[in-house]
């Protein structure tokens, strides 16, 4: 059974896919998956669920929504009591965290850092990011899904930079150069721009270091009136100018997406914040 937060939040079991048909539903099943072997308190879920609106008695709603959750854990192969009742008020998924996809997404990217500069943490993190599917908690509203769906994406981002880095240390300069462009068209951040910077210089590409600056520049301003800091700059000059030679070609288009990319596509315009950095999506 994998139960599935990264994307359309749903259960797959032995070939089928089996959905929730509500958003309240939905937030139940992803907020005990979440935490998976651990009591969730009904309080959670109620502001999980309503945020600072709870109808009267949210109790009893919840634990309608808790037998809808049971149901479907029951329809895929499973048993109503891998949600055990715990007093007082309070739930939990009695599951291994690893049968829940993002909790195997976290442990893929820490085996992955763990491996070493070589190929096979190359494999590992493509293996991790091949769990996305789309859009994080597809299908639950509310302030706490628009939270999480925050948290996730940055959490994404910042494997995917790590994943970067570390084919600029395994020498795969061309890729890095044709999907940093991608990135940077898609968020700005320092940490981005000094990936794209250093892929294109590497590739042979540092004629187009300055016209890439410039566009995030402009970028960062105009939605978040924020401008890269003097690191960022000094970095793309000393790249722009560096002594190796200059390709004046550009790097061949890619038609094989940077994974995550997609993601930004339905939240332009919001600024997002990960490691210190500013991120800014294309409004």
């Amino acid at each position: 059974m994998d139960l599935r937060l990264l994307g359309n939040v749903e259960i797959a079991s032995a070939g089928s896919v089996f959905s929730l048909s509500r958003s309240a539903e939905r937030c139940v099943l992803a907020t005990l998956a979440f935490n998976a072997g651990r009591p969730v308190g009904i309080g959670t879920l109620i502001d999980n669920i309503w945020g600072d609106e709870p109808p009267a008695k949210a109790d009893e709603t919840v634990a309608t929504h808790v037998r809808a959750v049971r149901r479907i854990l029951s329809q895929a192969g499973g048993d109503r009591q891998m949600i055990r009742n715990h007093r007082p008020r309070a739930y939990e998924l009695r599951v291994d965290p690893s049968w829940v996809d993002y909790h195997r997404f976290r442990a893929g990217i820490v085996s992955a850092a763990r491996q070493g500069d070589n190929a096979e943490a190359l494999v590992a993190y493509e293996r991790a990011f091949d769990l996305w599917r789309g859009e994080p908690l597809a299908g639950i509203t509310g302030d706490w899904a628009d939270g999480r769906r925050h948290a996730l994406r940055t959490e994404h981002l910042d494997a995917l930079c790590a994943l970067l880095e570390l084919r600029l240390k395994l020498g795969e300069y061309a890729i890095v150069a044709t999907q940093a462009r991608q990135l940077v068209h898609d968020y700005a951040t320092e940490r981005v721009l000094s990936l794209a910077m250093r892929g294109l210089a590497h590739a042979g590409y540092r004629a187009l270091i300055p016209d890439l600056l410039t566009q995030a520049r402009e970028r960062m301003w105009q939605i978040a009136k924020v401008r890269p800091g003097p690191e960022i700059e000094a970095l793309a000059r000393r790249l722009a100018t560096g002594g190796v030679p200059v390709t004046v070609e550009q790097p061949a288009a890619t038609s094989t997406p940077v994974a995550g990319v997609h993601m930004t596509a339905t939240h332009n315009g919001m600024v997002w914040q990960s490691a210190g950095d500013q991120i800014i999506t294309e409004g």
